[in-house]
């Protein structure tokens, strides 16, 4: 509307509302319209029998049936055409991806098509001499992992749909097929739960989606792309049944009748979405011409069918909770506590068959059922059915699927939301405040208290005034919990149970972020099934030595949630209780080990391997739409009234005009800094404004007395000097020029770096709000940073920690110009500004430990010993943001440093006036705020690059330290010698090895120069290399690093789960 050509006249009979309406009720009946009649919605009906106790039929098919109406689907087959005929959707070839080496050829596969490729897939022939970026990037990044190691991300590289597609290639193929056709697998993926509408009423929603399994989860785990097909919508048992049965029967039905109606009901919704024409396709295969052109025949098979545990023990016709409650073994109830012990294990291994006992069972029990009136609840059809659990209802895609050899049982996979976040986890923090309770004093108080004090990180918010009481938590609430509970819960019991309680949080972290990877290696995954029973037994020891030594009683919020449902029965009944005689007595309660969902953590490395490892994003992927439904009524309302809210404003100012809030000069200086997003190429962000600056004399004089600015001058220069570029072949910092000693500060710094699982992402500083930073430690320098007295022992446990930490309390850049090269034009040089923490070894911490690393403030000293707490970093040097979370059960301190407006600015100082001046005596560093980090410390990681490398490390600590130059020029010159990357400073490689380890972490332009140039010359390692920049070829190269760039460009876009918090790139 606001270019020059617009011609208001044009839309002046447009109606918003007779146009949306023309949309809705349009059609094509073109083939692969995404608008066809055909892929819209079908409303059927389905019949269910209506069996009676005493009553005899002569089959099942003579037993009288109710028709149910109003079952709204969609054609399953239609969906898969619609999908497939779709450029979104890619078809991917199923492979085992594996880390190998570069010059291993592959066997060749015939009649396979070219596909987009992962960083670490290994499906690219060793004979092709194309130079495009797929094949380039495949050639090179095999050597991200050693020979071997198999890796599991996607639903196409499981061992399920490996099995699957060499079933479809060894049967014959259909006699019209031609040699150009491909057979392929169409992986589908079920979802579905049921919702309530409204907090009150009975209006309730029952939706079942299907995924495609052939689209990246990277794609299908964003709202944004929709990769949530509507399947239908399962209608619940009408309250007419009972009108309708009593007419029938003369007498209404049983509890148990009605249970036994509502499984029949859900298998027969299930029958009429499973009709003879998916069958067809499921056998013969749908012959299709693909969204890339190509013509494939697509043969379905489904992989999983994601759901609460009640909808799961539903759907594969168990009862709940009884004798044998898994849905994919036969473990007893009884025997679930011993999970991750070798009895366990032996009993995993009697799985669920969909064989023909179960089938005879089945049969035997409907026969009784219909043709002679045994009674559901006889003890006849209990010795027949209980042993596994089994009820008389026939699965629907047992029926559909059993003669194809299916097993409808390994369906039914677990997942993290429900059964562990909203499980295990929630159980374990529900048991341990009772705990707290019983202990008494001010321990709840505390709990709350120091919750609210933990700083926000990625997806990690701010939690409530009262997470005791939990109300309306969502599961990632629980999630962040669980990540952030370990500094929470120290002290807050004595003793054997605080350890206990802190070895047992520790594991579950480490299971729970084992669990949540994107991208899992068989070490990985080994990792994960040891976890899985250090869990049960650290659970099974706080069971029987912490729980047994407290008296808990149900929490406040249980007790009032008890009352509110006896209060409702007696109104029911009619019988109303007297009330407020005395209080109702509280209920003991007792921590219960023997659940499903505790007993499911060990399945999960079975499960990645032999499916998936994320269903988890297909369950909130598809709970968001679901929200969908609840939030449009929501959003019309909201909308009404902020326009109305805008309008009474409007009216409120002069000639109509709206009166804007006056604003804060800092609120300015706030959306003057905003950064627009950079791109991933760029290893970190800082804006180009030149508004705020400061005379650095001045400014320095300003701020006189405060122990910040100790020295800051001469500190500045001398780090500026050492990162000068001429410093690889000076021995002493240059000789700068700080032009009109001007300092401009900034209040953002973005830092892009790459994920365990070869994705770019981004972290943003803000000394305000996210101040701290993770670096590469020194090996030869940490121990300089110690608070203490110098000793040894200092050193080398110092020199073990690999990292370095730091609170960036300043952003700023000045333009220096050197005094040897007074011609030369002024360069622009970043600076972080920080104040030191180190390593607390008093208080080891780590994996073997079972406890996070504690760190502290580095103790203020004078200007000329080693012991500042102060100093500076290249930007380039910053690994990404990291999360510190106060040592609560330590208190304060303001020993470390005197006080100091400057040093102080972070969100911990700004609750209490009491608070400006002191500092808390440790910080613990969360190592579970995202994978990402925590594949940093545990190692295992795919895109990063620590293992194998020694760094030779200079950043900038105090007056004498030393920082090599980073500087952005040097990006487009990566030799065999120096790598730069996430690691500050030079890499000291000794072998090619070593140089392939490390290049996770690399800028990805440079590598992908680096990659082309010297492909050769990294494998001859004594090699010189007499051309470091790698422009020795011309134009040709160039064109080489244009397309790689490309293609890197296309495979990291830096679209990632919303869940996970990072900013777009």
């Amino acid at each position: 509307m606001q270019q020059p050509g617009f011609n208001p006249a044009d839309v002046a009979d447009f109606d918003a509302a007779r146009e949306v309406q023309r949309l809705d009720t349009y059609f094509e009946d073109t083939d692969g319209s995404p608008l066809s009649a055909r892929d819209g919605w079908i409303s059927g009906s389905v019949n269910i029998c209506l069996p009676m106790e005493g009553v005899c039929y002569a089959s099942e098919q003579d037993a009288p049936t109710f028709t149910i109406t109003g079952v709204y689907y969609r054609s399953l087959t239609e969906l898969i055409q619609n999908a497939y005929q779709q450029p979104c959707l890619y078809w991917l070839p199923p492979s085992h991806t594996r880390g190998r080496d570069p010059g291993t050829p592959l066997p060749a596969t015939a009649s396979r098509s070219p596909s987009p490729q992962l960083p670490w897939d290994s499906r690219s022939s060793s004979s092709s001499s194309s130079s495009d970026s797929a094949s380039d990037l495949s050639s090179a990044s095999d050597t991200f992992l050693e020979p071997g190691v198999r890796v599991y991300s996607e639903i196409y590289d499981s061992d399920a749909l490996l099995m699957d597609d060499a079933e479809i290639h060894q049967r014959p193929r259909e006699a019209q097929d031609t040699e150009d056709i491909e057979y392929v697998v169409a992986p589908l993926m079920l979802w579905s739960d049921s919702t309530h509408l409204a907090n009150f009423g009975t209006a309730s929603l029952w939706p079942a989606y299907i995924y495609f399994g052939s689209q990246s989860k990277y794609t299908r785990g964003k709202p944004t792309a929709f990769a949530a097909h509507h399947l239908a919508y399962i209608p619940s048992l009408p309250d007419t049944i009972q009108d309708a049965y009593t007419k029938l029967h003369s007498m209404p039905a049983t509890a148990a009748m009605l249970t036994f109606l509502r499984r029949e009901l859900m298998q027969a919704v299930w029958l009429l979405i499973l009709d003879d024409r998916f069958m067809y396709i499921y056998v013969h295969g749908l012959l299709l011409l693909c969204g890339d052109t190509i013509r494939r025949r697509l043969f379905p098979r489904f992989q999983f069918h994601a759901a609460d545990y009640v909808e799961k023990i539903l759907q594969a016709c168990l009862k709940y909770f009884a004798r044998c409650p898994c849905p994919r073994c036969c473990i007893n109830k009884d025997k679930l506590l011993e999970m991750g012990t070798r009895n366990d294990a032996y009993r995993r291994n009697h799985v669920r068959l969909d064989d023909n006992d179960l089938q005879y069972r089945i049969r035997l029990a409907r026969r009784w059922i219909f043709e002679e009136g045994v009674s559901l609840t006889s003890v006849h059809m209990k010795r027949l059915l209980d042993p596994l659990s089994n009820t008389p209802t026939q699965n629907a895609f047992s029926v559909r699927l059993r003669e194809h050899g299916f097993n409808y049982y390994s369906l039914y996979v677990p997942d993290l939301m429900h059964e562990f976040e909203l499980g295990v986890w929630k159980s374990v923090l529900t048991h341990i405040l009772r705990i707290l309770y019983a202990a008494g004093g001010d321990t709840i108080q505390e709990l709350n208290r120091r919750f609210r004090q933990i700083p926000t990180f990625g997806r990690i918010r701010k939690f409530s005034d009262n997470v005791a009481d939990q109300r309306r938590l969502a599961a990632r609430d629980y999630e962040n919990n669980l990540r952030t509970s370990l500094p929470v819960v120290e002290a807050l019991l004595d003793g054997e149970d605080n350890k206990i309680i802190l070895d047992m949080i520790f594991a579950l972290n480490m299971w729970h972020c084992l669990a949540k990877l994107r991208v899992h290696t068989e070490p990985l995954l080994h990792a994960l099934s040891v976890k899985a029973v250090e869990v049960g037994r650290d659970i099974r020891k706080f069971a029987k030595v912490t729980c047994a030594k407290w008296p808990t009683v149900d929490l406040p919020k249980e007790a009032a949630a008890r009352g509110r449902r006896k209060a409702a029965v007696s109104r029911k009944t009619g019988k109303v209780s007297v009330l407020g005689k005395a209080p109702a007595a509280r209920r003991q309660c007792v921590f219960n080990l023997n659940t499903y969902k505790y007993h499911s953590i060990r399945d999960y490395p079975t499960i990645i391997r032999a499916r998936t490892n994320k269903n988890k994003h297909e369950l909130q992927i598809a709970q968001h739409m679901r929200r969908a439904e609840k939030l449009r009524v929501i959003k019309g309302r909201v909308d009404a009234a902020r326009q109305l809210q805008l309008t009474d404003t409007g009216n409120a100012g002069s000639d109509g005009e709206v009166l804007a809030a006056p604003q804060d000069s800092e609120d300015v200086a706030e959306q003057d800094e905003n950064l627009a997003y950079s791109s991933p190429w760029d290893r970190y962000h800082i804006a180009d404004s030149q508004r705020d600056s400061n005379d650095i004399t001045a400014w320095v004089s300003s701020h006189r007395g405060d122990p910040a600015f100790k020295g800051f001058i001469a500190r500045l220069k001398d780090h500026l000097g050492w990162r000068w570029e001429t410093v690889a072949v000076a021995p002493a910092p240059a000789r700068l020029h700080i032009v009109n000693n001007r300092i401009y500060h900034h209040r953002v710094f973005r830092i892009n770096y790459t994920t365990y699982d070869v994705r770019r992402a981004q972290d943003s500083v803000n000394p305000r709000s996210h101040p701290d930073i993770l670096m590469l430690a020194s090996h030869s320098r940490i121990g300089d940073l110690q608070d203490g007295d110098g000793d040894s022992d200092s050193d080398t446990e110092g020199s073990a920690h690999r990292f370095a930490y730091a609170r960036v309390i300043g952003i700023f850049h000045v333009n220096v110009r050197s005094l040897d090269l007074p011609q030369d034009d002024p360069q622009r040089m970043d600076v972080l500004w920080v104040r030191w923490l180190v390593v607390d070894h008093s208080a080891p911490g780590g994996f073997p430990q079972k406890r996070l690393h504690r760190l502290q403030f580095v103790k203020d000293g004078p200007l000329e010993s080693h012991q500042v707490a102060f100093g500076f970093v290249n930007p380039r040097n910053v690994i990404r943001g990291i999360h510190l979370i106060p040592a609560f059960a330590h208190k304060r301190t303001g020993e470390l440093l005197g006080p100091s407006q400057a040093a102080r600015v972070g969100p911990e100082y700004m609750d209490e006036a009491d608070n400006k001046d002191t500092d808390f005596c440790y910080y613990y560093v969360n190592m579970f705020a995202d994978r990402d980090i925590f594949l940093r410390f545990h190692g295992g990681g795919i895109g990063h690059s620590l293992t194998g490398c020694q760094y030779e490390t200079h950043f900038h600590v105090g007056g004498d330290e030393a920082s090599p130059d980073d500087s952005d020029d040097d990006e487009e010159g990566l030799g065999a010698s120096c790598m730069q990357g996430d690691a500050p400073g030079h890499a000291m490689l000794e072998d090619s090895d070593s140089l392939l380890a490390s290049t996770g972490e690399q800028d990805l332009l440079g590598l992908a120069a680096a990659l082309v140039d010297d492909a050769e010359r990294l494998d001859d390692p004594e090699e010189e290399d007499e051309d470091p920049d790698g422009d020795d070829s011309g134009d040709e190269d160039e064109d080489d690093e244009g397309r790689v760039a490309e293609g890197l460009g296309d495979l990291f876009a830096g679209d990632e789960y919303a869940e996970e918090g990072y900013a777009p790139l």
